[in-house]
């Protein structure tokens, strides 16, 4: 189990529920908006801060504003992701401070997944869409942008796989306890009518 992720996506798990994997974006999609913001919100008042340094009452408003900015635009990045937990898949969603949400697949209704990587940039880079259908027809779950997309699909059935034969294992003993009490149920009942003859 992962300590820091369990902690930092604790509100998006139920309880009991263990994040095993988290795949995010690929970092080339936000460093445009982090090199923008590094260069206009600490380069500039850096270096009008040292030509002009009377220009101090400025410059510490606007570069508090910008580590702000820099911040969100981090943790953006950082919680829209894909969590693999032991018990589904939680696409996670944030839209800033006070807006999140997450769309939940449980493992037995995973019925396909499927990845495209498509464009120059996304084929050198190694990033792409990973579709995950859901069973009955419903609305997949897409998360464009993932970082080496086919690792992302054999991430998510390898879980997968690992689910169902412990569901399997779960299932197996609780019909063995249950037919262990039914035979020793039957052997007092049918030996006490033994008896009564």
């Amino acid at each position: 189990m992962k300590i820091i992720p369990q902690i930092l996506f604790k509100q998006y798990l139920e309880p009991g529920e263990e994040v095993l994997d988290i795949c995010h974006r690929h970092i080339f999609i936000m460093m445009g908006s982090f090199l923008r913001m590094l260069f206009f919100g600490f380069l500039i008042p850096l270096l009008l801060w040292y030509l002009f340094p009377d220009v101090t009452i400025f410059v510490v408003p606007w570069m508090l504003i910008s580590f702000a900015r820099l911040t969100y635009i981090i943790l953006t990045w950082y919680y829209d992701s894909l969590l693999i937990t032991n018990v589904s898949l939680n696409k996670t969603f944030w839209n800033g401070f006070f807006s999140r949400s997450s769309a939940r697949l449980e493992y037995p209704m995973i019925e396909g997944l499927s990845y495209n990587i498509t464009g120059f940039r996304k084929t050198i880079f190694n990033y792409g869409l990973v579709t995950i259908e859901r069973a009955g027809g419903a609305a997949s779950i897409q998360f464009p942008d993932a970082v080496n997309p086919k690792k992302v699909e054999r991430l998510v059935l390898h879980y997968q796989d690992k689910f169902v034969s412990d569901q399997n294992l779960k299932d197996s003993k609780s019909l063995q306890n249950l037919l262990v009490t039914m035979l020793r149920h039957h052997s007092k009942t049918q030996g006490t009518a033994q008896k009564q003859k």
